[in-house]
């Protein structure tokens, strides 16, 4: 019997936490009636964009550092801007540089002349191409040297510094 009752009150403490919505026709005249006043809102904040990724140096910029360093460890050949150039300048004669730009010589700048060389394995007397890159005038020459020399110039021939003038003479 205790227990009934005490089912009971517990029942009624329950039931009458929330009675009052089912008394006056769910009002309360205790109940606070008044509605929240609008609060002053500021401007939103704008979110800070992130900062923009700097963009790539150019392919001059970076020769301008690469003194002593070799061609593959600046991924020359497949520098975007580089490539680009070069099958312009070489047109379908790039692909032979390419494939055959195995034996490199390390990167060289006298004058503001910037040179390398590239050549084909086990073949480097009969099949060798030259880059030369002016720096100040953004220029690019490449002299294939295999049974005679084929040059080809951006845009001008490049005035070659003695020391590249006499190695190039040599090969010739």
């Amino acid at each position: 019997m205790k227990n009934i009752l005490l089912i009971a009150v517990c029942m009624v403490a329950v039931l009458g936490c929330d009675i009052s919505k089912y008394v006056n026709g769910g009002k309360n005249d205790n109940a606070n009636t008044a509605k929240p006043t609008p609060t002053a809102t500021t401007a939103p904040v704008e979110t800070p964009k992130p900062a923009a990724t700097p963009a790539k140096p150019g392919v001059i910029s970076i020769l301008k550092k690469a003194e002593g360093k070799y061609p593959y460890e600046l991924k020359l050949l497949e520098n975007a801007e580089m490539k680009a150039r070069l099958q312009k300048l070489m047109g379908p004669d790039f692909a032979a540089l390419k494939a055959n730009w195995d034996v490199e010589s390390p990167i060289e700048i006298v004058d503001g002349i910037v040179r390398t060389s590239g050549c084909e394995q086990h073949n480097c007397g009969a099949n060798i191409y030259y880059m030369f890159v002016d720096i100040e005038n953004d220029n690019i020459n490449v002299y294939h040297v295999s049974s005679g020399t084929q040059v080809y110039s951006e845009r001008l021939k490049i005035s070659l510094p003695k020391k590249f003038a006499d190695e190039l003479e040599g090969e010739e």
